[in-house]
């Protein structure tokens, strides 16, 4: 049985340091619609996982992509999604797309 992702895991993994992104995500952060800090503040203002959903592609460690709002560095509503996944390192938080939210 695999056990899902909770928000104070998602928390530690990406207050220290162990997340990557999409190159999705890395380049609207290089064309400056929002920086790494972002995605950080986002996670870590969060009160909560806004939604869970089936991962389709199948590499996400429990098998779930998570929806998380929070705000941003300018204290605006963001958007993000990510899911679990391991690397040589262990495991880390995948940001799979990031947004200001509506």
């Amino acid at each position: 049985m695999v056990i899902q992702m909770t928000l104070e895991e998602i928390k530690h993994l990406v207050v220290t340091g162990n997340y990557d992104y999409s190159a999705k995500v890395r380049g609207l952060m290089e064309d400056g619609w929002y920086s790494e800090e972002d995605l950080e503040t986002c996670v870590c203002s969060a009160t909560g996982i806004y939604k869970k959903e089936r991962d389709e592609l199948g590499t996400a460690l429990d098998g779930f992509k998570y929806v998380i709002l929070g705000k941003d560095t300018h204290g605006c509503l963001f958007y993000t999604c990510g899911k679990g996944k391991k690397d040589d390192k262990g495991k880390l938080y995948f940001f799979i797309t990031a947004r200001k939210a509506d």
